[in-house]
């Protein structure tokens, strides 16, 4: 068991299971982690460690230097700068009242619009056909609630 932890197979296997691992429930920490690991199991190919203890040092080191020394570049990376200027409660209130180009007609309620240049998921209580305009209502998630006549109206 002793000489699975201090191969360099152990250490690769570490390193993509924290890959994934911040693949899976992103935190920007773990990946910091699987890079520490990766690289030690580099190290340890190549023969540069090859006991445990240094081991364990240098992924210690080299996890620590690379979360202090690359975490906030990382997190603007993968979470981005822009913020939502909703309320956070899923209300639409952001996108309420935006007009949109219906791209496919509605089909059992469905269809696909036009927001900005995006294509939308949409949904509508009305027959919408494909070229007509309409307008958020309301949104579920990433799905927008549309209307043929803006709210209010």
């Amino acid at each position: 068991m002793a000489e699975w932890l201090a191969s360099y197979g152990f250490w690769f296997a570490l390193g993509l299971v924290l890959l994934i691992l911040e693949w899976l429930l992103p935190g920007v920490l773990a990946l910091f982690f699987g890079f520490g690991a990766l690289l030690v199991g580099g190290l340890t190919w190549l023969g540069v460690v090859a006991s445990l203890p240094w081991q364990l040092g240098w992924f210690a080191l080299l996890s620590l230097a690379s979360l202090l020394l690359l975490r906030k570049r990382f997190q603007r990376w993968m979470r981005g700068t822009v913020t939502d200027p909703g309320d956070g409660r899923g209300s639409g209130d952001a996108l309420r009242g935006r007009r949109v180009q219906v791209l496919e007609s509605f089909a059992q309620g469905c269809g696909i619009v036009e927001l900005n240049g995006a294509r939308w998921d949409a949904e509508s209580d009305e027959e919408l056909v494909a070229g007509q305009p309409a307008w958020v209502v309301a949104n579920r998630g990433i799905v927008l609630q549309v209307a043929s006549a803006p709210p209010g109206e």
